[in-house]
C-alpha cells in the first residue's frame, strides 16, 4: 500500500458558548474554534482521516503554522510511503520538524485510520483493547462565581457525570471549591485547572486552602516555562499536579519527571509527542513507571475525539483518571462527520466500525473550510 495523495483542510466551526480560563480570559471570542483535518489516501482506495484543535494560547501551534508545516515538509515526504512504515514516517516528521507536535500528529492519526481499515478492525482492537465500555466523562466548569459555578456543577450531576473540572483564578478559588463540593456532595470527584493563573508562593497557599474538599488533582497552577517553580509547588502539597500547557514536547516529559514537577500525566491526542503513535509510547512508558495518567482534549470535533475513545479503551488498565472530553454538541454549533461521537449522561461512547469508526461529511467540509489543499 502506498500513500497517494495527502489533503490538509483548514476548518473554521462556529462556536456555541465562551469557556473562562485563568491568565486568558475568554477562549472562543469572534465566534468560531480552528481546527485542521488531513485526508490521506492510498492506492488502495483506502482513505484515514486525522484532526488537531489549534487553541492559542493553549497551544503553540496556530491552524496557519499547522497547515504551512505539513504543506511544505511533512506532506511530501512521506508521500509514496506505505501507512504501516510507522517507524520510518516518523523518522522523517521528527528530523524536518522536529517540535511541531500538533501537525505531525493529525497526520499520525489519519495513517492509524487507514491501517485499522485496512485490517478490517476498529482501532481499539489493533492497539490491543477489548471490547470497549461507556467511558466515564468529567464535566468542565468554568470560572465564575460560586453560585454559578455550584449551579452548573449540579447540572452535571443531574445529568449523570460522576467527576468535575473547575476553572479556578486568584479571588475565585477558595469559595468557588467550597460552594462546588458543597452542592455536589463528597462522592464525586473534584479537580481544579489553574490555567498558569498563580505565582508559585501562591499556588502553594491556594492548594493547601482547598485540599479540604477532597481535590483529585491540580492542573498547571504556574507558568509553563518554569519546571522548577511547578516542581516546587508540588514538593509542598498533597495534592497531584498535572502539567498541561507545560507539556508540549517529548523532552518536557522526560525533564518534568526528572524535575518532579507531575504527580499525573496529562496526554491528548495532540500532545505531547503527538497523535495516537506518541500517546501509545507514553502509555507504555507510563505503565512501566507506575504513573498515574488522565487523557484529555481541548474542545475537538469528532476526528480527534473518536481517536481518544479508542486510545482510552485500548489502555483503560494503564489510565487510571476519568477522561475529559468535550466538544459537539456543548461548545460548538457543528461538527464535520457524517456521525458525530456520542455523550450521554456522563459518559463517552467509543464509534462503532473498522478504523476510528468516524468520516467526513464532505458537504459540512465544504461548508466550513477556507480551502483544501492538496498534495500528490
Amino acid at each position: 500500500m502506498k500513500i497517494t495523495k495527502i489533503e490538509l483542510i483548514p476548518i473554521d466551526i462556529p462556536r456555541t458558548k465562551v469557556l473562562t480560563l485563568a491568565h486568558y480570559g475568554n477562549l472562543g471570542q469572534g465566534g468560531k474554534f480552528e481546527f485542521v483535518v488531513v485526508r490521506v489516501h492510498t492506492d488502495e482506495g483506502i482513505t484515514g482521516v486525522g484532526e488537531v484543535p489549534p487553541l492559542p494560547p493553549l497551544s503553540p501551534e496556530s491552524q496557519p503554522v499547522i497547515i504551512d508545516v505539513q504543506r511544505k515538509w511533512l506532506a511530501p515526504a512521506i508521500l509514496g510511503m506505505d501507512p504501516f512504515e510507522t517507524e520510518a514516517i516518523w523518522q522523517k516528521m521528527d528530523f524536518l520538524a522536529p517540535t511541531y507536535s500538533m501537525a505531525k500528529a493529525a497526520i499520525d492519526m489519519a495513517l492509524w485510520d487507514i491501517k485499522a481499515k485496512a485490517l478490517g478492525l476498529p482501532l481499539h482492537r489493533l492497539l490491543g483493547g477489548s471490547k470497549p465500555e461507556p467511558i466515564p466523562n468529567v464535566g468542565l466548569v468554568g470560572i465564575d462565581t460560586p453560585e454559578i459555578v455550584a449551579d452548573v456543577a449540579s447540572e452535571f450531576v443531574d445529568q449523570g457525570y460522576t467527576g468535575i473540572r473547575l476553572k479556578i483564578a486568584p479571588g475565585r478559588d477558595l469559595d468557588c471549591v467550597a460552594a462546588l463540593r458543597d452542592a455536589v456532595g463528597d462522592e464525586i470527584t473534584l479537580r481544579v485547572d489553574c490555567n498558569q493563573g498563580y505565582k508559585v508562593s501562591e499556588a502553594v497557599k491556594m492548594i493547601r486552602d482547598i485540599e479540604p474538599y477532597g481535590i483529585e488533582m491540580v492542573e498547571q497552577p504556574t507558568i509553563w516555562w518554569d519546571f522548577n517553580g511547578l516542581a516546587e509547588v508540588a514538593a509542598s502539597v498533597d495534592t497531584p499536579l498535572m502539567a498541561h500547557e507545560s507539556m508540549y514536547l517529548l523532552s518536557d516529559v522526560k525533564n518534568l519527571i526528572d524535575a518532579g514537577a507531575v504527580g499525573v500525566l496529562g496526554l491528548k491526542t495532540y500532545r505531547p509527542w503527538g497523535g495516537v503513535t506518541g500517546a501509545t509510547r507514553l502509555l507504555e512508558m507510563a505503565r512501566v513507571m507506575n504513573i498515574p495518567v488522565m487523557f484529555h482534549d481541548d474542545l475537538e470535533m469528532s476526528v480527534s475525539l473518536a481517536a481518544a475513545t479508542h486510545i482510552i479503551s485500548a489502555y483503560r488498565h494503564v489510565i487510571t483518571h476519568k477522561c475529559e472530553l468535550s466538544g459537539y454538541p456543548e461548545w460548538m454549533g457543528d461538527d464535520i462527520t457524517t456521525e458525530s461521537v456520542k455523550f450521554d449522561k456522563g459518559y463517552v461512547y467509543v464509534p462503532e466500525g473498522n478504523g476510528l469508526g468516524v468520516e467526513l461529511d464532505d458537504d459540512k467540509v465544504e461548508k466550513y473550510t477556507k480551502g483544501i489543499i492538496t498534495l500528490s
